[in-house]
């Protein structure tokens, strides 16, 4: 299991008034509460801090991490919650860029700031979190005598550490590019809702691009396609319909082992350089499939790392959506909730990128 705690920290050198809990200051103008709150039920320090911040007019930070996983943190003024942020996408952001402010930057940092919550590292996010606000997010309890050890100052060397990689791995100096060549309005199904016990690779059920698709029964309107690479070509009923396997078998080349950090073994039917080894995966990251020239697809949030077959990740692509099916080094991606539901979502798309892999001569 990896670490799961959580800290409250004021923003202000002023202790709060009549406050039961206990604060020290182990970084420049900022005060963290001491208190042990292990032996509590889960969202009591989350009401604890609530609370702290209706005693003091200074912002309040209440910070979280997850099993190493995921983080989020949240700040709040006179007992309300000003601003936000979370790993996880079905909790919603709030007033991020309020945050340098609430934290006495007078101007810029919003940028540096979006680019430091994009990491899918959770620990390097939370060393580069803890240089921007200049406290140290992980405190325990037990190590409030250790006060070097807490102490954080305002940097930004490991940011710019970081930036410097992540250049190499998106921007011209990549060795793999990828650019969107279609986009088409809808969602895509592999069968009719119930019924998806069997696929056919690379054909789908497209359609629900309007409201007149809202009927009872309107899987029955959806139109059979299959994903060419560079298209989604319109297919007869009965060539959908033949040659379907297992569903199951689309994963029988990854083994998973879900625990922290998560971890994939290669089965038999990979690449020979892969078959056989253990990967230990990105944060949030799973994978997908092989490129032809044998560099393997990871696929996260709107993200896909392109890794070589020493699990060196050569590059870093952004796409919208979630990957569906992958055609030699054709991506096609989804928005919505295809595969979940029939119902109509008038801003679905459907997108397909082709993974552009440069020359040397182009890095240059």
């Amino acid at each position: 299991m990896g670490i799961s705690l959580n800290s409250i920290h004021i923003f202000g050198d002023a202790l709060p008034k009549n406050c039961e809990f206990s604060f020290l200051s182990f970084s420049h103008n900022w005060l963290t509460c001491v208190e042990d709150f292990s032996d509590k039920i889960p969202d009591y320090s989350y009401k604890a801090a609530k609370w702290i911040s209706k005693t003091t007019d200074d912002p309040i930070l209440y910070f979280e991490v997850f099993d190493s996983e995921m983080i989020s943190f949240e700040f709040f003024c006179k007992g309300k919650t000003v601003a936000r942020y979370s790993d996880d996408e079905l909790v919603a952001n709030k007033k991020l860029y309020d945050i340098p402010y609430l934290v006495g930057y007078q101007d810029g940092n919003k940028k540096r700031l979006s680019n430091l919550l994009a990491c899918s590292d959770v620990e390097l996010k939370i060393s580069m979190l803890e240089e921007f606000f200049g406290v140290c997010l992980l405190f325990e309890s037990e190590l409030s005598d250790e006060e070097d050890i807490l102490c954080r100052n305002r940097d930004d060397s490991i940011y710019r550490d970081y930036q410097s990689k992540e250049k190499a791995l998106t921007g011209k100096a990549a060795p793999i590019a990828i650019k969107q060549i279609a986009k088409y309005p809808g969602k895509i199904f592999f069968d009719k809702f119930g019924y998806c016990e069997t696929i056919k690779p690379h054909y789908f059920l497209y359609g629900y691009a309007s409201e007149d698709a809202m009927v009872r029964h309107s899987y029955r309107t959806l139109t059979p396609v299959r994903f060419t690479g560079h298209s989604l070509e319109t297919v007869d009923p009965d060539t959908f319909n033949q040659g379907r396997v297992p569903s199951e078998d689309r994963g029988s080349r990854f083994k998973m082992d879900h625990s922290t950090p998560s971890k994939v073994t290669f089965l038999d039917g990979c690449p020979h350089d892969y078959c056989g080894k253990t990967m230990v995966l990105p944060n949030g990251f799973y994978p997908w499939e092989f490129l032809p020239t044998g560099e393997l697809l990871l696929e996260g949030k709107n993200k896909i790392y392109v890794t070589d077959s020493t699990f060196k990740i050569i590059a870093k692509l952004s796409v919208k959506g979630d990957v569906a099916d992958l055609v030699d080094n054709y991506i096609l991606t989804t928005t919505g909730d295809s595969f979940c539901g029939y119902c109509y979502e008038p801003k679905t798309k459907i997108y397909i990128y082709e993974v552009v892999k440069k020359q040397i001569s182009e890095q240059k």
